[in-house]
């Protein structure tokens, strides 16, 4: 049987099958229902495959949503679809979709077709279904992130050493939520540098690695100060003690974004986008980056590459010479020693958290402008006394020469 997932799939799973009745009865929350009762037949035929597949729940949860869907559209025996009836299934879902999630939409219900008719012929509605989609059409992802606005999320979450750890980590290994947050003390193997994370359940590849580096310091602040250092420990905990969990995640992630006046939807899959996005305008190759995600192919890359035309001509003239940028824009992202007292920090610091030495450039331009206000500050006072003192000087002479006078 599949596991239950950190989003607690498998009791909203569970519901879901326990009364298949009520699937034809319209909901007093939500649109879809199941308007014919013949189709009923189908989800069993549909829950059976998933128990023999052994599906994970939030797969079986989807293919379920989009039957509904199915059979909410059109009030007949799916069996019997028509020409009309799967015009206007394709109309429907097109208003209900965006452009880029009609053509996995299409593989799904496709796969739901053979999953219903494995042992007789099937229906041409599946077999000849097709959603053109139209690339023009297309709009962006709202949650891509930019270093800058990443670096200030880092910034914002400070005080937080789980939250940075895990905003840092996810980033650099293009891990998953469900990976990360089942990680245990135990599936962590510390080195004097850096860390190997063995991802040994929940992972949709299987048994697999990550490799930390660049968020090794903010790893280590982590468990340094642990709640638990048990074996049997997840690795990422809430302030009571108790697994971390994507919600959790992003409802401060979504209170950060706001304080810090960034408009976009950020969530934990968001930052898997950007480590994606960022690896591949600095160059890394597919291969690469595949393997960084511990993926099994690299097909994964057309969901989770956020780059545009613009970003590649960008880089482009950055590494011809042809225009500045922050740096941050064509060098890696790396830990770093400070240069003071030689602690390993992370790459998001400013201020050395050993020594409290400023290490960030613009901090110290800033700190010396405002030394340079406060030094002509100081010297206009200086000045200020010294006119002052010589006024007073004045007066008293004027009135030792007035005693003369006299």
């Amino acid at each position: 049987m599949a596991p239950d997932d950190i989003y607690g799939n498998k009791s909203r799973y569970e519901n879901y099958v326990s009364d298949l009745n009520k699937l034809t009865k319209k909901p007093k929350q939500g649109i879809y229902y199941c308007k014919n009762k013949s189709n009923l037949k189908y989800f069993r035929r549909l829950i059976k495959s998933f128990e023999v597949d052994d599906l994970s729940y939030i797969r079986r949860l989807r293919l379920l949503h989009i039957f509904k869907v199915l059979t909410h559209i059109v009030n007949v025996d799916i069996k019997n679809i028509n020409g009309l009836e799967r015009d206007e299934i394709i109309i429907k879902l097109r208003e209900t979709n965006a452009q880029s999630q009609l053509k996995k939409l299409e593989v799904d219900i496709k796969g739901i077709g053979r999953k219903i008719f494995k042992d007789e012929e099937m229906p041409k509605f599946f077999t000849e279904f097709r959603i053109k989609t139209d690339i023009a059409r297309q709009i962006a992802r709202k949650d891509k992130l930019s270093y800058e606005e990443f670096d200030k999320i880092m910034q914002y979450f400070s005080n937080n050493q789980t939250i940075q750890a895990y905003l840092s980590i996810a980033f650099e290994t293009l891990a998953r939520p469900q990976e990360l947050l089942y990680t245990k003390i135990s599936d962590l193997d510390l080195k004097d540098n850096y860390a190997i994370i063995n991802i040994s359940e929940h992972g949709k590849e299987g048994i697999k690695k990550l490799l930390v580096i660049d968020s090794f310091p903010y790893l280590i602040k982590m468990y340094s100060n642990h709640k638990n250092n048990s074996d049997k420990n997840y690795l990422f905990l809430n302030q009571n003690g108790e697994q971390l969990t994507p919600y959790t995640i992003n409802k401060k992630v979504k209170i950060a974004c706001k304080k810090l006046n960034i408009d976009k939807p950020i969530t934990c899959y968001s930052l898997k986008r950007f480590g994606v996005t960022y690896r591949r305008l600095l160059g890394d190759s597919d291969t690469t980056i595949q393997k960084i995600a511990g993926w099994n192919s690299t097909r994964q890359l057309k969901v989770y590459d956020l780059s545009t035309q613009e970003d590649v001509f960008k880089q482009e003239l950055i590494k011809r010479g042809l225009i500045k940028s922050n740096a941050k824009d064509s060098e890696r992202i790396r830990s770093k020693n400070c240069q003071y007292c030689g602690e390993l920090i992370g790459f998001a610091e400013k201020i050395c958290t050993n020594c409290n030495h400023i290490l960030d450039r613009n901090m110290i331009k800033e700190r010396i402008k405002k030394d340079e206000g406060m030094i002509c500050f100081l010297e206009g006072i200086k000045e200020l006394k010294e006119n002052n003192n010589e006024l007073f000087e004045a007066i008293q002479n004027i009135g030792k020469n007035k005693d003369l006078i006299s």
